[in-house]
């Protein structure tokens, strides 16, 4: 089976909305729904609109682009759960979810309509829009197990 691309997987948010938060959320995760929703909404935002921070360049030749390779390669991303984008703003554990989810879509929407250059990624560096499309759905099933397991009941 492929992996779900970034949006099956929030078109399936969408739909999946009113499961359980445990249903959904990767195991040992500090978040709530609301705020993973929040996290991930920032990340393919900023692809389209820059992010506020960057690892060094260095950094981001050698071994942000290894890591890039190795996910892509693998079609999963490896990451702590809790690491906030540097920069961003505060993720707000009371918003309800259902907006965080309208906040992800239309950053998927303004992601998927893009079809400029994209900001480079704090750790990765370039990306192409299949790259970062791919990674971002990869970042999205790590954050939400659930929604990709809710593709096989």
């Amino acid at each position: 089976m492929s992996s779900p691309t970034l949006t099956e997987l929030t078109e399936r948010l969408s739909k999946d909305l009113g499961r359980p938060e445990a249903e959904l959320l990767a195991p040992g995760g500090g978040w709530n729904l609301s705020q993973t929703l929040q996290h991930c909404a920032q990340t393919v935002r900023y692809s389209v609109t820059g992010y506020p921070g960057l690892k060094p360049a260095l950094f981001r030749a050698t071994a942000g682009t290894l890591a890039k390779r190795l996910f892509l390669r693998r079609g999963a991303t490896k990451h702590s759960l809790e690491a906030e984008i540097d920069g961003a703003p505060p993720l707000d554990p009371s918003l309800p979810s259902a907006e965080a989810a309208s906040g992800l879509a239309d950053a998927v929407a303004l992601f998927t309509g893009h079809t400029g250059p994209h900001a480079l990624h704090p750790a990765y560096g370039r990306c192409t829009h299949d790259e970062f499309a791919r990674l971002h759905a990869m970042h999205l099933a790590e954050h939400l197990p659930g929604l990709v397991d809710a593709r096989r009941r």
